[in-house]
């Protein structure tokens, strides 16, 4: 879609409605930078509720309820200083990351964007676009420099980089992608010698008993991995259909559940062991569901930044498709591992509830991952 003089991308918001749920406040986690003009207005008239960050560049933000807890500014679940809510606030769950286009993404952690009423996606887009125009264009130019830099040492390593055709095969077998089996095969040829070709993936995929807990643990360790953090403020976070903040925190193999409250303070709720989380296989419109969002991140610029991010990590030893599709399948297992621990708490199944529950509480982490590109 043709911007303000730049290529751009709304295609995610198509079909998209947005609507603010009164009990859940998950944007009221996000410690919001402050932008140079709303600094001055900060620090003239609350100096105590700013604190400076230097990762992941200093920058000014607003102070967080004990340092680790929801914004100072929330009393009572509501938002005290709403008229004067710094940008960032007014953008969520709008992120735009900057590759060789401006993209505009939803963080589909957003339970407002689920409701199916409300505003439409696609008119706020283009008006963050139209309000930022220039930071973006700036912007822009400065990461076509950084993607100029990656694609010449890909040329240097004689490695051929094309996100078309990356894309396009994956999307032609992503029907496959909520069934077990495949997304194992897609894990192990992401590691394997040989390059890795889905379009030369088996006609038939099976799970005898030991390859299952194989792939159960698989997808265990992969979102123990993303759960791990000694800072609570970077622990993944889902909040539930009742508006509770829950946090999971994993060390040395073990997870445990806390209630973030809204003083900042955290309670635990329950230690939970993660061997007897079942592996659960999505069903009926779940399957759908979960196809579905694999195909949004096919399509994020930030999931192919990241996987350029992994590629560059490695030195450029490993061919790009197997990282790519290797990021997807690790994607995948993590949104099942996530959803399946979700229904295991609660008793509930992978159907199109139990998957989107998994979206809520895996989507925002996957939006923070690194990425060559920018998010703006």
């Amino acid at each position: 879609m043709p911007g303000a003089g730049f290529p751009l991308d709304l295609s995610e918001l198509e079909g998209r409605r947005f609507y603010c749920i009164e009990d859940c406040q998950l944007c009221c986690l996000c410690q919001p930078e402050l932008l140079q003009q709303e600094e001055q207005y900060f620090k003239r008239n609350f100096p105590q509720r700013i604190v400076t960050r230097r990762t992941p560049h200093r920058h000014t933000a607003l102070a967080l309820k004990n340092g680790s807890g929801p914004c100072t500014f929330l009393d009572n679940r509501r938002c005290s200083i709403y008229p004067n809510r710094p940008h960032y606030c007014r953008q969520f769950p709008f992120h735009v990351h900057l590759l060789d286009r401006v993209q505009v993404s939803l963080d589909l952690s957003c339970r407002g964007i689920w409701v199916g009423n409300g505003e439409d996606a696609i008119p706020i887009g283009l008006e963050l676009v139209n309000q930022n125009e220039r930071q973006l264009r700036v912007g822009l130019e400065e990461a076509k420099d950084v993607h100029r830099q990656f694609l010449a040492n890909c040329r240097e390593a004689g490695m051929e980089v094309s996100p078309k055709n990356l894309r396009a095969s994956f999307e032609a077998v992503s029907s496959h992608t909520s069934e077990l089996p495949f997304l194992g095969w897609m894990l192990d040829q992401s590691v394997e010698d040989p390059p890795l070709d889905l379009d030369k993936h088996p006609a038939d995929f099976a799970l005898d008993a030991a390859r299952a807990e194989e792939l159960r643990q698989a997808a265990m360790e992969v979102s123990l991995e993303s759960l791990s953090s000694e800072d609570p403020l970077s622990s993944p976070v889902y909040c539930d259909p009742e508006g509770k903040w829950n946090v999971f925190i994993s060390s040395d193999g073990e997870l445990d559940m806390y209630q973030l409250l809204e003083d900042g303070g955290m309670e635990r709720k329950q230690g939970v062991d993660p061997k007897k989380v079942p592996l659960l296989a999505p069903e009926g419109l779940g399957a759908k569901l979960f196809v579905d969002y694999l195909n949004i991140l096919n399509r994020r610029d930030s999931v192919l930044g990241y996987a350029y991010y992994l590629l560059d990590d490695y030195g450029y030893d490993d061919e790009l498709p197997k990282v790519y599709y290797g990021v997807l399948a690790s994607s995948g297992l993590d949104l099942l591992w996530r959803s399946s621990l979700i229904a295991y708490l609660n008793g509930g199944v992978l159907d199109d509830k139990g998957v989107r529950e998994g979206i809520i509480f895996y989507d925002m982490d996957r939006l923070d991952a690194p990425t060559i590109g920018a998010f703006m």
